[in-house]
């Protein structure tokens, strides 16, 4: 009487297809982590612009309108209006969003805030660019987001 079951053939295959088959999910762990790092750190960046955006929207207004003010909370120099040169502040920040205006060793961002030049008319708004990037150490940044602020401060 033959007894019903795998042979050594089918046993040998059924072993190579599932060894193939860990070693293409294994091989894309790395691949998935690093995806998920670089949405981490994209998150947080965009985190950052949306808070600076915030702060720089909330600096009241100054008495005569449109004077040179530092924004409340990161005290961003927000230069006098009209702005007539590139005017360019940076703050490192870490992963708790403490800032300073000089990098150290928790720095993890770079913020990058460049106020244009906005013509000779006083009641135009003032414009900034904003770039958060990291490593903040890097020459070369592994990342970067970035957003454009108009702020009406007449």
């Amino acid at each position: 009487m033959k007894r019903g079951g795998f042979s050594l053939v089918e046993v040998t295959l059924a072993l190579g297809v599932a060894a193939f088959c860990l070693i293409v999910v294994f091989g894309l762990i790395p691949v998935g982590l690093r995806s998920n790092q670089a949405a981490v750190e994209q998150t947080a960046a965009v985190g950052i612009l949306s808070s600076i955006a915030a702060d720089l929207r909330a600096t009241p207004r100054t008495s005569p309108a449109g004077q040179k003010v530092a924004s409340q909370r990161y005290a961003i120099d927000i230069p006098a209006n009209p702005v007539t040169t590139q005017s360019v502040a940076t703050l490192f920040l870490d992963e708790n969003g403490n800032w300073s205006k000089t990098a150290d060793a928790r720095s993890r961002y770079r913020l990058t805030v460049t106020f244009s030049p906005n013509g000779l008319d006083a009641r135009r708004a003032t414009l900034a660019h904003l770039k958060v990037s990291w490593p903040s150490s890097a020459a070369q940044p592994v990342g970067y987001a970035e957003s454009f602020v108009a702020l009406d401060r007449n």
